[in-house]
């Protein structure tokens, strides 16, 4: 009688988390490189994906009121699938903008969905930012 017990709860455990889990296109929907562009018209570059799912490009900031806005910074992470993440060092041999960026997220749908965190100086001391973003690729 336990295993019969046994067998029905897997069963319905195993049911409840397939309704209740996202269904993922069955399309491939890895990051390959390119360029594109957010709401708010920022632009990462996704330069090369390697074959071990690294990922090397750039970043151009393009938010209303960023001191450094309209430089294209060095990106680097990681792809898996559908997943994406990646970073960004506000520094370059021209600007030093007290400040790294990470985002991630999914390609679903076309879009790329990502959460960030952004940690930056400002006024003598360390601050964190975080949000969400969308991005269409161009």
């Amino acid at each position: 009688m336990s295993r019969l017990l046994a067998s029905i709860l897997g069963l319905s455990l195993g049911a409840a988390f397939s309704i209740a889990a996202p269904q993922v296109s069955a399309q491939p929907a890895s990051p390959s490189g390119g360029t594109w562009a957010s709401d708010h018209g920022s632009v990462p570059v996704i330069r090369s994906v390697g074959a071990d799912g690294s990922l090397t490009g750039t970043y151009t900031n393009n938010a209303p009121g960023y001191r450094c806005a309209g430089t294209a910074f060095p990106l680097a992470g990681w792809t898996d699938g559908p997943r994406i993440s990646h970073a960004v060092r506000w520094k370059n041999a021209s600007l030093v903008c007290t400040s790294i960026t990470a985002w991630t997220g999914y390609i679903h749908d076309g879009r790329l969905g990502v959460e960030w965190v952004l940690t930056y100086e400002e006024d003598g001391g360390s601050n964190i930012r975080i949000g969400s973003d969308s991005y269409r690729r161009q």
